[in-house]
């Protein structure tokens, strides 16, 4: 065959890749185009992992929300007892907002959850005219009564009668506020407790009367809600919220 045969064989092998490379080049192609939908679930998944995430901490805080207990905790109370009156106001508004969201989300009774936004209703229009520390104590053992309504609880006690800002009262006392006066039962907190127990005048919340401070409860009762209903300790057969609210709307 020789060099002819090469020549040859070299020029057959070349004829052939020109024509397959021109079949190539001239043959429409045959690659797949990127489907639309792939650029909308590229530009829809950001948003959807977004909104994923928002749905899990909303669950989550929902979550803890109804895991808190619905008692005014103990350092709440504390806080107030120290502080000045807008300090007792910012708290009491904290606190009335809290039972409002109780309200919205527990799962109680439908009657219980009725009187917890009486309560609640009533706490709330009570700060808005709250005129000093007495009446914003008010709010405090509206608020717990609230609260007790949603935990179900059968007769619960009030908040303390000498202080309310001590918390709730862990048993009822007899107590006579003068030697005059006929002796009833009353809430009390522990410390009060023992301050009686040990003949000591217990800390109580001071009103004013005659520009000077007294004891809330030597205010004449037809002069305060508070003297009246020592804070729901003095009260049978209606509720706090239900005195409450006629006293702030006599209409009622």
């Amino acid at each position: 065959m020789g060099l002819t045969a090469s020549m040859g064989l070299t020029a057959s092998t070349t004829a052939t890749t020109t024509a397959a490379l021109h079949t190539a080049l001239s043959s429409p192609s045959t690659t797949t185009a990127p489907s639309p939908f792939r650029f909308l679930f590229l530009a829809a998944g950001p948003l959807l992992l977004i909104a994923a995430v928002g749905l899990l901490l909303r669950r989550r805080s929902r979550l803890r929300d109804l895991a808190q207990p619905l008692a005014i905790p103990r350092a709440v109370f504390a806080a107030a007892h120290r502080a000045d009156e807008t300090g007792i106001r910012e708290r009491a508004a904290e606190e009335v907002a809290r039972l409002a969201g109780h309200a919205r989300r527990d799962r109680a009774a439908p009657a219980a959850t009725e009187r917890a936004r009486e309560s609640c209703a009533t706490a709330d229009a009570l700060l808005q005219q709250a005129r000093g520390v007495p009446d914003l104590a008010g709010v405090f053992a509206l608020v717990h009564e609230g609260c007790s309504a949603l935990d179900g609880s059968k007769a619960p006690l009030p908040l303390c009668f000498f202080h309310p800002l001590h918390g709730p009262a862990t048993r009822r006392i007899p107590w006579r506020p003068s030697d005059d006066d006929e002796r009833c039962q009353v809430g009390a907190c522990a410390t009060c407790v023992r301050a009686l127990r040990a003949r000591r005048e217990p800390d109580t919340l001071t009103d004013r009367q005659a520009g000077h401070p007294v004891p809330y409860f030597d205010v004449p009762p037809e002069h305060s809600l508070w003297s009246a209903t020592g804070y729901g300790s003095l009260l049978t057969g209606t509720s706090l919220t239900t005195y409450v609210r006629r006293g702030l709307d006599p209409a009622r």
